[in-house]
C-alpha cells in the first residue's frame, strides 16, 4: 500500500490531538503519530482526499496549517511495531504484542499491532476495558460493536462471556479481528463486516466505542438489541457530549448507570430499564 502522511501543525496540541484523530480516524485516516507541535496522520493515496481535509478542519474550527507528502513504500508493519507499548490497566488486565514479553496481570490480550483501532493506548478504548472489569460477564452474550482489533470482545471472552458478536464496517478492522482472536487462542468470537444492519440477535451485554454521530444514529438498534437489565457501554465522545448521548439513550430505555472521563473522553455505562 502507498501512503501520504499529512503534517499538521496547530496550538494548542491538546485537546486538539485527540478531536483530529477521532475526526480523521473517520475519514479513511489509518494511523497517527503525535508531534510536539501537532500531528502525523497517515492515510491510502487512493483514499486521500484534501477537499475532505479542508471540510473536517473547517468543521471544527481549528487553526492549522498542513503539508502533505508522498511516503515510500516500505514496511508498514515493522514501523508501526516499533512503536508499540504494551498497556496495563490496573494491573488488572494489560495489552502487548506478541514480540513483548508476558505481563504481570490476571488477563493479557495479544494484539497484532496493525492500523485497526483498538490498542489500548487510546483514553476510549482504556476507559472501555476498565469499565468491563468492573461488570459480571460471565455464561453472558456480548456484542462489540464497531469492534476494530476485537480487543474488547477478546476480552470479554476472557471474562467468561459465553459468546460474543463483533462486528465492524471497516475490511482492515475485519480481517484484524480474526486475527488477533486466532493469536490470543479464543474460540467464542464471531466477526462480521458491516453496520448496525447486522444486528438481529439479543445481548446481556454491547460494547459500543464508536463516535458520537454513529451512537446517537444508532441508539434506537442497539437498545432494541439489549436484553432487559442488560448494560451497555458507550465511548468514543467527548465530556461535554454525554448531556446529548444521555438524553438520546433515555429515549430508548437506557438509564446512566456510571461515567468515567480520562483525557476529556467519556466511557458510560447504560443500563435498559423498561
Amino acid at each position: 500500500m502507498i501512503f501520504k502522511q499529512v503534517n499538521l501543525k496547530f496550538k494548542p496540541v491538546n485537546p486538539w490531538s485527540d478531536i483530529l484523530i477521532a475526526y480523521l480516524a473517520d475519514s479513511d485516516y489509518d494511523s497517527f503519530e503525535e508531534t510536539e507541535n501537532g500531528l502525523k496522520a497517515f492515510v491510502q493515496t487512493d483514499r486521500f482526499s484534501e477537499e475532505k481535509l479542508n471540510q473536517v478542519l473547517s468543521d471544527l474550527g481549528v487553526e492549522v496549517k498542513y503539508e502533505v507528502q508522498n511516503l515510500k513504500q516500505e514496511n508498514w508493519n515493522a514501523k508501526w511495531e516499533s512503536n508499540f507499548k504494551p498497556v496495563i490497566i490496573d494491573d488488572r488486565c494489560g495489552i502487548r504484542a506478541s514480540f513483548h514479553p508476558p505481563l504481570d496481570v490476571n488477563h493479557e490480550v495479544v494484539i497484532t499491532p496493525k492500523m485497526s483501532f483498538g490498542t489500548g493506548h487510546h483514553s476510549t478504548t482504556f476507559g472501555m476495558m476498565k469499565t468491563m472489569m468492573d461488570l459480571d460477564f460471565n455464561n453472558k452474550k456480548v456484542l462489540d460493536m464497531g469492534c476494530g482489533t476485537a480487543v474488547l470482545a477478546i476480552l470479554a471472552s476472557m471474562l467468561k462471556a459465553k459468546e460474543i458478536l463483533a462486528i465492524d464496517i471497516d475490511e482492515w478492522a475485519y480481517t484484524n479481528s480474526l486475527e488477533n482472536i486466532q493469536i490470543n487462542d479464543v474460540n467464542n468470537i464471531k466477526v462480521l463486516q458491516g453496520g448496525s444492519e447486522l444486528i438481529k440477535e439479543s445481548f446481556a451485554i454491547i460494547l459500543a466505542n464508536i463516535n458520537r454521530n454513529v451512537l446517537l444514529s444508532d441508539m434506537g438498534v442497539y437498545s432494541k438489541a439489549l436484553a432487559k437489565n442488560g448494560d451497555i457501554l458507550l465511548s468514543g465522545f467527548y465530556t461535554e457530549d454525554l448531556t446529548l448521548i444521555t438524553e438520546k439513550s433515555n429515549e430508548f430505555g437506557l438509564s446512566l448507570i456510571s461515567s468515567t472521563h480520562h483525557n476529556n473522553w467519556v466511557t458510560a455505562r447504560f443500563q435498559k430499564t423498561h
